[in-house]
C-alpha cells in the first residue's frame, strides 16, 4: 500500500517522539549507573536490555504507522529523537544528576563525621567501661570457684575421722 506524503511525515514526527522518549529511558540506566556504581556487566545486561525494548517499540511504531513495514524514515526519525535528546534535555538531567550524586555524597559525609561518629565513640566508651566492669565482676566471682574446687579436693584427700 502507498503512503501519501502527509502519513510519512505523522510518522516521521512519531518516530522522533518516540526516538526522543528511547534517549529518556537509556537515560534512565545512565543515571542509575551513576548512583550505583555498576559493573561491566550489569551495564552490559543494562544496553541488552535496552537495545531488547528498543527494538520491540521500534517494530510496535513500525507496526502502528507502516502496518508492520519497516521504512528508512522511521528509523532516522528515532534516531534524530535519540540524538535530540541527549544533547539538549539528556546533557542537562545528567549533569544535575551527577550533581545530586554530589550533594547526596557530601550529606552523607556531613551524617558520618558530625552525628553518627561522635554517637559511635559513645557507645564505645560505654561499652568499655561495661566490659571493664564485667571482668571485674568475673574475677571476683571466679576466685571464690577456684577456692571452692580446692577445699573441696583437700576434704576429700584428708583422712575422716570416724569412730
Amino acid at each position: 500500500m502507498g503512503l501519501t506524503l502527509e502519513e510519512q511525515g505523522q510518522g516521521f514526527l512519531m518516530a522522533l517522539a518516540v526516538g526522543f522518549a528511547l534517549g529518556a529511558f537509556y537515560d534512565v540506566f545512565r543515571i542509575f549507573r551513576v548512583f550505583a556504581r555498576s559493573e561491566k556487566r550489569q551495564v552490559i545486561w543494562q544496553d541488552i536490555f535496552v537495545c531488547f525494548v528498543a527494538a520491540v517499540v521500534s517494530f510496535l511504531v513500525a507496526l502502528a504507522v507502516n502496518w508492520g513495514e519497516v521504512r528508512f524514515y522511521l528509523l532516522a526519525g528515532e534516531a534524530i529523537g535519540m540524538c535530540v535528546y541527549f544533547l539538549t534535555l539528556g546533557e542537562i538531567t545528567f549533569r544535575l544528576a551527577k550533581l545530586l550524586l554530589r550533594i547526596l555524597t557530601a550529606i552523607k559525609n556531613f551524617l558520618l563525621r558530625w552525628i553518627l561518629r561522635p554517637i559511635g565513640r559513645l557507645f564505645r566508651r560505654i561499652f568499655r567501661g561495661v566490659r571493664t566492669i564485667c571482668v571485674k565482676i568475673a574475677k571476683v566471682t571466679t576466685k571464690p570457684l577456684k577456692f571452692r574446687k580446692k577445699r573441696k579436693k583437700s576434704l576429700e584427700t584428708s583422712p575422716s575421722d570416724s569412730v
